[in-house]
């Protein structure tokens, strides 16, 4: 074993060291798994004393306060819910050691602190979109990047302290194995072997910060902690490398990291800034947590604390991600529902304010979909909830005789005797009601919960309320200088394609009068044109496409920006003709420029790239097409190439190994599934070999 990193051991105090690596990863594996029960994960937690005391100091904050003291570990389980447990076990270990390191390095501390939960935040984001077998499992890596450095600090006060005061916290490993004899990330993952857990958390730390280059065939952990660490250290220096690694890596464009990076750090300030702590700059780079002298101490004795702050924060904002499509959020509201309280069949309207009318919401439930209430008083148990702003049953509330129709018909889809109606309310703002299925028997039990079903839906009202609000700012945002930008890059873009064409038909032509013995660079250059093709690609509405989620999106416009850019590169080294079969009474549709982009640069790609001796891809939207009840708009990309062999046809959208050959990452149609996902869409093939494929995405006609 090396010099260095016996020195380091040696200094080492293991009893302080976390001991519930084996628990953590055994409540993730439960996390995922939809059949464990409140009772498997309080047999979990109860294996460790350390977490268990985390999770029952979390309980008795004075959020939970109403529950009064609380000392039954299952009932505490039950109290917290899903989503806080997962806080809690995520940062149990880092806890330990951020508490270890001395208050004279606590800059230090504050700047590591804010950079791991970045990089565990983008870290899960970047696995669910690249369909990623555990999100979970890369949020605690990411979390855990830079355990070395606090490993460090707590070994070397003077000296790594003198070196991070000189080179900022992203010291280079060089310097580190100089002046110490080893690197933060080779100490960090070999306290994480020690651990013996299963998976490539270990070699995800030790290669954070090795080049693309060198990881490109490497486990998908690996790559991804390394690009979500180096989107949490993202400055104007580094994002063009950055961004290039993102695309080398997983394909993914500058206009989608944009809008990732966006997200992320917001909700990271939102959780530092709840602790008082604010990342800034100095003159010389190097980062600093901006903080008045007499906020220090307090500062550090909250981070110190901070699982239990996290805990607060993730019971508070569970259902608050504005990025999600409306139908995620009130999926998990009614998931939740279930989970706590064993209310298993629900009902959402939400109020319209148009024409005061409570509407049926549902994705799926044709019948609930077409249900609609008066929002006046008596014209159903619904409306008086929401009028009255109290949670109201079937069994207990008088109304007037005969009793509305309405509800009949509610306890009817709910396949129940009764039912309780909980409104939504957020800041004075009624957004609706949600109907559970009740049966006289349930009423003792509800009446033991009502409480904490009033604390619970304030939290579900005001997610439904940020993602409304959220949606107006955006539909009535109009950025002017943008648009004027997209024009300016869309005609440099065009001007740079056409030579870029001509160029490669005529290495077409030379590469056939040259034949089989012409020079081998032809092709070199052919692939040269082809990236510079694809970097015009990602260049096309870089500038300003954070916030553009939602905006008035015109697909047929998208459509053609993209051929147009494929021409000159793509399309040309493939030999692929594209026709175009455009609607054009398509509407602008409300959606996420950036990700539609995304979507569809990966499968004209891919469409084009199935090609060995060219062919047709064929392009195709079409105005109100229905899925159920649901009114779409369809965009078809169909080629007439050799197919998807049956072994890829089975798992098409899971990731695989390319059998593109070098510089195919295996991942574009996971990705494509994702995404779609997020858009809040639906994307199918129909694949026969020797015939070509064809990919239908149905998009949501939202004007």
């Amino acid at each position: 074993m090396d010099t260095a990193l016996l020195n380091i051991l040696a200094r080492i105090d293991t009893h302080q060291l976390p001991a519930i690596p084996k628990v953590l990863l055994g409540l993730i594996e439960a996390f995922q798994n939809q059949q464990t029960g409140f009772d498997d994960l309080t047999r979990i937690i109860a294996q460790d004393a350390g977490l268990s005391s985390k999770v029952l100091a979390a309980a008795n904050s004075s959020f939970y306060q109403q529950f009064g003291e609380l000392k039954n570990l299952n009932r505490v389980v039950v109290v917290l819910g899903l989503e806080t447990l997962k806080t809690i076990t995520m940062t149990s270990v880092t806890q330990q050691f951020f508490s270890q390191i001395p208050p004279s390095q606590q800059n230090f501390l504050e700047v590591i602190w804010f950079r791991s939960l970045a990089c565990a935040h983008f870290a899960r984001r970047l696995a669910k979109l690249t369909g990623f077998e555990s999100p979970d499992q890369a949020y605690l890596t990411g979390l855990l990047h830079r355990l070395g450095q606090l490993v460090l600090l707590q070994c070397f006060p003077k000296e790594y302290s003198a070196l991070l005061n000189e080179h900022s916290e992203d010291v280079v490993e060089v310097l580190e194995k100089k002046v110490i004899g080893i690197s933060h990330s080779e100490i960090g993952a070999h306290i994480i072997e020690t651990w013996k857990v299963q998976g490539f958390i270990a070699d995800a730390v030790q290669y954070q910060n090795h080049d693309i280059a060198a990881i490109l065939d490497s486990s998908a952990l690996v790559k991804l902690v390394n690009l979500a660490a180096q989107l949490s250290r993202l400055d104007s220096q580094s994002e063009v490398r950055i961004f290039e690694a993102a695309f080398t890596l997983f394909g993914l464009s500058q206009p989608l990291l944009e809008e990732i990076c966006a997200d992320v750090m917001a909700q990271v300030n939102k959780t530092a800034g709840s602790l008082g702590v604010s990342l800034a700059k100095r003159d010389d780079s190097t980062a600093v947590i901006k903080a008045r002298v007499d906020q220090r101490s307090a500062i550090f004795k909250r981070l110190g604390e901070h699982t239990k702050d996290l805990a607060y924060i993730g019971a508070i904002t569970r259902n608050n991600d504005n990025c999600v499509p409306l139908h995620n959020v009130i999926g998990k509201i009614r998931r939740d529902l279930k989970v706590l309280f064993g209310l298993s069949t629900t009902a959402v309207f939400l109020l319209n304010k148009e024409n005061m009318i409570l509407e049926g919401y549902s994705e799926s439930e044709e019948a609930l979909s077409k249900l609609s209430i008066d929002f006046k008083e008596n014209r159903s148990l619904a409306a008086n909830a929401l009028l009255q702003k109290r949670i109201l049953d079937s069994f207990n509330t008088v109304l007037p005789d005969p009793v509305p129709v309405i509800d009949r018909q509610i306890c009817r889809l709910l396949a129940a005797q009764g039912m309780v109606v909980i409104p939504l309310i957020a800041k004075n703002h009624s957004l609706g009601v949600v109907t559970a299925g009740l049966e006289s028997s349930d009423l003792p039990k509800l009446k033991a919960k009502l409480g904490l079903i009033g604390m619970f839906s304030g939290e579900a009202a005001q997610s439904i309320l940020n993602h409304r609000q959220t949606d107006e700012f955006i539909h009535d945002s109009v950025d002017t200088l943008r648009t004027d930008f997209q024009l300016q890059v869309k005609k440099v873009i065009h001007e740079a394609n056409n030579p870029l064409s001509i160029i490669n038909n005529y290495l077409y032509l030379l590469g056939l009068k040259l034949g089989e013995n012409g020079p081998q660079e032809i092709g070199l250059i052919q692939q040269e044109i082809n990236r510079v093709g694809e970097l015009i690609l990602t260049l096309s509405d870089s500038q300003g496409a954070v916030n553009e989620e939602n905006d008035l999106v015109d697909i047929n416009v998208l459509i053609l920006d993209l051929v147009s850019l494929f021409k000159g590169g793509l399309f040309a080294s493939y030999r692929v003709s594209s026709v175009l079969k455009l609607d054009d009474k398509l509407p602008k549709i409300a959606i996420s420029k950036p990700k539609l982009k995304q979507l569809l640069t990966n499968l004209i790609k891919n469409a084009a790239e199935a090609f060995t001796s060219g062919g047709n891809v064929t392009i195709i939207t079409q105005d109100r097409v229905y899925l159920g009840s649901k009114c779409c708009v369809q965009i078809e990309i169909k080629d007439d190439g050799p197919g998807f062999p049956e072994k890829i046809s089975k798992n098409l959208f899971s990731p695989v190994i390319s059998t593109k050959g070098a510089g195919h990452s295996g991942l574009g149609l996971t990705i494509a599934k994702n995404l779609a996902d997020e858009l809040s869409g639906t994307i199918s093939c129909i694949s026969v070999p020797e015939v070509g494929t064809t990919f239908q995405i149905f998009l949501p006609r939202k004007t």
